[in-house]
């Protein structure tokens, strides 16, 4: 067997509920057992600190025993007992204190010890600890680490190894990351940090959570670093060169489509400006022809200005003649005296109307005055004062007593009016509520108040939404009926508000009252739900002769509330027989209750009248009568309204009476008026008789021939001043043209061939105007502008892709000419591409050698080396029995897609041939040569690609990118793996397949032969034996192992340890040892009765007889 390190002893201080302990460990099979909670997982994880070098504990205390456990150090140091109600735990150690667990191993060659450890100081009163790792050379020190009854502290272990030990031969750290690496460096024979710890904390609790395949992979196969920085380094100057060389043409690519794009561009361009050339000639010769056209137009207006000057001279002259002539006869009527008498004869005509205006209207009031001679309400004397006013006799006294008398009696009137309206509204409103009311019985139902109704259905949702089905809620007076009519005013008089309460069965009533109760109060106060539930629970007797006996209804719950409310009322027919009764009621609805005698209001038997199905009827009639009644006392009222009204519309004299004597004294005026006009109409016709008529017809001759010589001026001015204002505005217009000309000659320029092409455009539209041929250009201009403006975003864009791969040029995107990057594809095209043809060239060898030693070859080698160690582990499998079955791994190419790549690096043809490369750019990536290059080449260039980061990218690529080279820079990447199990007389089958399907033993045999496997590839056990190397452990440890395998593989299990050189801990409960007793060779009892003192007693093999007795006999817990 090969050299390792054997773990001899094991010290624990203050660990758990162990106070001081000192195990020794056999080299090979070591079984712990005992019942569950005995202690044995408290000693694994003591074991598990030291492996790992882990102070913590978090990620594998207690884990075999519990996957969800969450164990503290805390808890192990100071020994946890129970955590109480309060969540307050109660500990073993209540004072400070301090720990040790020391692990002691033997070198298998040269027998040389060495100690390793952890020692703890605990503060109890803040529950801190504070730890160190410790290694010393030799074997446990001989007072356990121990001072007479404590534990040692830090420094005092520290202080102490140093006095014993030269300086070369002990180690110690507070830092958990720089112990591991020392120990798994230097003193366990340089262990992989990341494997060991990782597959050992598997292996504890062992529970496949993981494919089959992928254990194998990760665990048995272990990862081969692949230093491929040269390889990388090579290649990616040679990528770089291609790349460079690729840009390199793409960037002369992208610049020659710049380049096109602007040659298009540039020629609408010049289109373009050619189209404006034309116009603005074309604007230059419109400008010149319309100047000659002002011009003329000016000198043919001065002319006719001329003209028209002298026209308006004569019309002048020959008006002045005309109005001296008329002036003439004008002054002869005047001095007749005609006109005055015609403007006296106007004015009094005028005034004449007036006067007769306001006569029409006194006529009028003393008509309306008239009526109130018949109506009889007037005194006497008023009557007199009417008649003189009539007669346009009265004076302001007298007019002011009929005002008076008038006002008197209309106030009165008003009054009564005011009465009468009142009245009949009140009786519309009654009418109308009956008239509603009416209705609403007509169609059966009856008439309830709103918020009753309401209130009814409102709870009846709220009841459904509750309860999930309908529920029914009635109104009181629906559900009872009253015998005896004699008594029905009573019962109806009696309840009063009670018949309108809402009610429902009693297994909702509950519900029904919280309901109501988030009901408004203002709004629903009137409304109320009867606790059916508890009148039903509060029953009490009736007595005889009550009126609850003539209220019938079906339900029970109803008759228990009529009971209660009306149970102790007697029928009585007299007074005395009321008195005779604390509470009693006549049919006639005089009640006796409380020693008081009163009637009942009568509303609540006749409008408020609800009971039963007759209650309809009987409101019917009421209503009937009510309203037959209204309607006879609005009948009179209505002829008396009428004729107050009418009486009302009497004239009332509203003016001041100041104004109605005014109006009699200018009616007494129009007699004289009248005679005036006549004597006015007289001496009117006697100037007639003579020249006036002559005198007026020649007046108006001369005025009209005045008019039509002033309208024939008018007209001949405003031709004149229009004319005047043309040849001004012509003046302005050419002083503007002449300008415009100037301006666009001064920015004009001349070019000969421009002036070619407006030449022959012009002679291409001859028989066109000028405006057309503009209109034209306009258009054709503006399509040429705007594909030049498409054609320009074009270029813009193109520019852009262009400077987004290429920023650092610094280009322009929007400048209109293209020189710049026409300078950088001449430039281009004809230097750089050829220098990074030949750099390209070169690199492309030295790459080919590096990718070929630094990749490919150490690829090869790994996949050889771990075939070769499956080898090694089938031929220990085969010699290896698990009953009837046997099992091998199984490593070939992986089936998948990378599984491509596998070929390519066991190819047996393998060479390289660089100095066949052709110099030809797209022979670059042809990097092999011969048969291998020709089999392989896309694949070795896909690969290449893979091991060359994406430049200027983000860090979440370039974190995928190292992902992706990390993967194919493993060996494994390009196989599968999986285990076979073979059954004398059956074909192999693959166990990724089947593991799911076999029973508990069978599914278990392939894992522990799988993780056994990984400790021997950890533990690098399958090295060749002419391989010197320093020795590491080979612990493994098992916790709950084997527990669902018979004797026979258990043994098997075993037997595979002992074949690959293990030193084992297998962990079980006392309820299996006989599958193991016979297979280990010694024993660790656990014992932890109290559950505050854990024991353990060891047996050899040579003992285990005497344990067996003890298992059998159910003692093992109290060793």
């Amino acid at each position: 067997m090969s050299r390792f390190q054997v773990l001899t002893k094991m010290c624990l201080n203050n660990w758990h509920y162990i106070n001081e302990k000192l195990l020794t460990f056999n080299k090979e099979i070591n079984f712990f057992t005992g019942h569950s909670g005995s202690g044995k997982s408290t000693v694994l994880d003591a074991l598990q600190i030291i492996l790992y070098a882990d102070s913590n504990g978090r990620s594998f205390f207690n884990k075999a025993a519990k996957e969800d456990s969450d164990r503290t150090l805390i808890e192990y140091l100071r020994g946890m007992k129970v955590v109480q109600e309060n969540n307050n735990i109660s500990y073993l150690r209540n004072k400070n204190f301090s720990s040790s667990v020391v692990l002691e191993f033997q070198d298998s060659e040269t027998l040389k010890y060495q100690s390793i450890g952890v020692a703890f100081d605990v503060d109890v009163s803040v529950n801190s600890v504070n730890h160190m790792f410790f290694r010393h050379l030799g074997e446990l020190l001989p007072d356990l680490y121990r001072d007479g009854g404590r534990a040692v502290s830090i420094n005092e272990l520290r202080e102490g190894i140093k006095a014993d030990f030269s300086k070369e031969d002990y180690y110690f750290s507070r830092t958990n990351e720089k112990f591991r690496s020392e120990l798994y460096s230097n003193y366990f024979g340089g262990l992989h940090q990341k494997h060991f710890p990782a597959l050992f904390k598997k292996a504890i609790p062992f529970r496949m959570d993981m494919k089959l395949e992928d254990f194998v992979k990760n665990y048995i196969c272990t990862e081969n670093d692949i230093h491929i920085e040269d390889m990388q380094d090579s290649v990616a100057q040679y990528i770089r060169l291609r790349r460079k060389l690729e840009d390199t043409r793409n960037e002369i690519e992208a610049l020659t489509g710049i380049h096109n794009q602007f040659k298009v561009y540039d020629k609408h361009c010049r289109e373009s400006i050619q189209y404006q050339y034309n116009i603005d000639k074309l604007d230059m010769h419109s400008i010149e022809a319309r100047l000659d056209r002002i011009q003329l137009q000016r000198k043919r207006y001065e002319e006719d200005i001329l003209d028209l000057g002298k026209t308006a001279g004569a019309l002048e002259q020959m008006l002045k003649e005309l109005q001296n002539r008329r002036d003439e006869v004008v002054s002869s009527i005047r001095n007749s005296g005609y006109e005055h008498l015609e403007a006296e004869l106007d004015s009094l005509n005028q005034m004449l109307e007036l006067l007769k205006r306001n006569k029409a209207e006194y006529d009028k009031a003393a008509e309306g005055l008239t009526v109130w001679l018949a109506a009889g309400l007037l005194e006497p004397e008023v009557h007199d004062g009417i008649e003189s006013f009539k007669e346009y006799q009265a004076d302001c006294g007298r007019i002011e007593k009929i005002k008076a008398a008038i006002a008197g009696v209309r106030s009165e009137l008003e009054k009564d009016k005011e009465e009468l309206a009142s009245r009949i509204n009140e009786l519309k409103k009654a009418a109308s509520g009956l008239t509603k009311q009416t209705a609403a019985l007509k169609n059966g139902q009856k008439a309830y108040p709103s918020y009753l109704l309401e209130a009814r259905d409102y709870i009846a949702r709220e009841l459904e939404k509750y309860y999930e089905r309908p529920v029914r809620v009635d109104i009181l007076a629906d559900i009872i009926e009253v015998r005896d009519e004699v008594w029905l005013d009573a019962a109806e008089g009696y309840m009063g508000n009670n018949k309108l309460a809402l009610i429902v069965h009693p297994d909702y009533a509950k519900q029904a009252m919280e309901i109501y109760k988030g009901l408004s109060p203002k709004k629903y106060c009137k409304a109320a739900v009867i606790d059916t539930e508890g009148v039903l629970r509060d029953i009490k007797p009736v007595l005889k002769n009550s009126l609850a006996g003539e209220v019938e209804t079906a339900e029970e719950y109803t008759r228990a509330y009529i009971d209660f409310l009306m149970g102790t009322v007697i029928k009585c027919g007299t007074v005395e027989e009321l008195r005779e009764n604390k509470s009693g009621i006549t049919p006639d609805c005089v009640l006796y209750q409380g020693y008081k005698l009163q009637h009942i209001n009568p509303r609540n038997y006749t409008e408020y009248a609800y009971i039963g199905r007759s209650a309809i009827e009987r409101r019917l009639r009421q209503l009937e009568q009510d309203l037959s009644e209204v309607q006879a006392e609005k009948g009179p009222l209505d002829i008396q309204l009428e004729k107050v009204s009418e009486i009302l519309g009497y004239e009332s004299l509203s003016k001041d009476a100041d104004f109605y004597y005014k109006q009699v004294q200018e009616i007494r005026e129009i007699y004289a008026k009248e005679e005036q006009k006549q004597e006015y109409i007289r001496k009117i016709n006697e100037l007639k008789e003579k020249n006036i008529d002559e005198w007026k017809a020649k007046k108006l001759e001369l005025e009209q021939e005045i008019n039509e010589k002033g309208k024939l001026k008018e007209s001949v001015n405003l031709d004149l001043r229009t004319k005047s204002r043309e040849v001004e505005d012509f003046k302005n217009t050419i002083i503007s043209l002449n300008g415009e000309l100037a301006e666009k000659k001064k920015v004009f320029i001349f070019n000969g061939s421009k002036e070619e092409l407006f030449g022959s455009f012009m002679r291409e539209h001859t028989s066109a105007r000028a405006e057309s041929i503009r209109n034209l250009l306009l258009i054709i201009k503006n399509e040429s502008d705007k594909k030049s403006g498409e054609e320009y975003e074009k270029l813009v864009q193109k520019r852009e892709g262009y400077r987004n791969q290429y920023a650092y040029r610094g280009f322009s995107l929007t400048c209109k000419d293209n020189e710049e990057y026409d300078q950088l594809l001449d430039n281009l095209s004809s230097e750089k591409l050829s220098e990074f043809t030949e750099k390209a060239n070169e690199q492309a060898k030295l790459a080919v050698y590096h990718f070929k030693t630094d990749f490919v070859y150490k690829i090869r080698d790994a996949i050889k080396e771990v075939l070769q160690q499956k080898e090694d582990l089938n031929r220990v499998l085969a010699q290896l029995d698990f009953g009837k079955d046997r099992y091998k791994f199984i490593i070939t190419r992986n089936q998948g897609e990378d599984g491509r790549f596998y070929d390519m690096f066991m190819d047996e043809n393998l060479e390289i041939n660089p100095h066949q490369l052709t110099g030809k750019i797209d022979n670059q990536l042809d990097l092999f040569s011969m048969k291998h290059e020709k089999d392989y080449k896309d694949l070795i260039n896909e690969l290449i690609e893979l091991f060359m980061p994406p430049e200027n990218s983000d860090s979440r690529t370039m974190e995928e990118a190292r992902s992706s080279m990390e993967r194919y820079a493993d060996y494994r990447t390009y196989l599968s793996f999986d285990m076979e199990q073979l059954v004398e007389g059956m074909p192999p089958m693959r166990l990724s397949k089947m593991l799911s399907k076999n029973s508990g033993g069978e599914g278990q045999n392939p894992l522990y032969v799988a993780l056994l496997a990984s400790f021997a590839q950890v533990y690098r056990i399958n090295l060749k034996a002419n391989i010197r190397r320093r020795p590491t452990p080979r612990i493994v440890v098992l916790d709950e192992a084997f527990s669902k395998m018979d004797a026979e593989k258990v043994g098997s299990c075993i037997g595979l340890i002992r074949k690959l050189g293990f030193q084992a801990i297998i962990s079980s409960t006392n309820d299996k040892i006989q599958n193991y007793v016979e297979n280990v060779d010694k024993t660790f009892v656990f014992a932890n009765p109290n559950k505050s003192r854990i024991s353990i007693q060891e047996f050899e093999r040579k003992d285990f007889r005497e344990l067996l007795a003890i298992d059998g006999e159910g003692d093992i817990n109290t060793l």
